[in-house]
């Protein structure tokens, strides 16, 4: 049966293998270059996945932040038409005084 390595020292030899070569981390930490192979394809499938997460996260966050826009462009609609009625109400009840 073959040893068993932490995540740690699995995510360590994947560092080291981008540094200095597969070939030499191999050499270095004295394990399989097939080893290494298996950690590197999980860890990129394991990467792939987590993007994919974020990527998803980020379209609810913007799906959110539209949402969240559209309602508050009505609200400023709103109040716009409000400001107005009563630019033309103080000018109206100015205008009855002034009589």
């Amino acid at each position: 049966m073959g040893k068993i390595y932490t995540k740690e020292f699995r995510a360590e030899a994947i560092k080291l293998m981008g540094e200095i070569g597969r070939k030499e981390t191999v050499k270095r930490l004295k394990i399989s270059d097939w080893s290494l192979r298996q950690w590197e394809k999980t860890s990129v499938q394991s990467k792939k996945e987590k993007s994919e997460e974020e990527s998803q996260s980020w379209r609810t966050k913007m799906r959110d932040m539209e949402e969240k826009i559209k309602e508050l462009e009505k609200e400023n609609a709103r109040m716009e038409k409000e400001n107005e009625f009563l630019e033309e109400a103080a000018r109206f009840f100015a205008g009855s005084r002034q009589k």
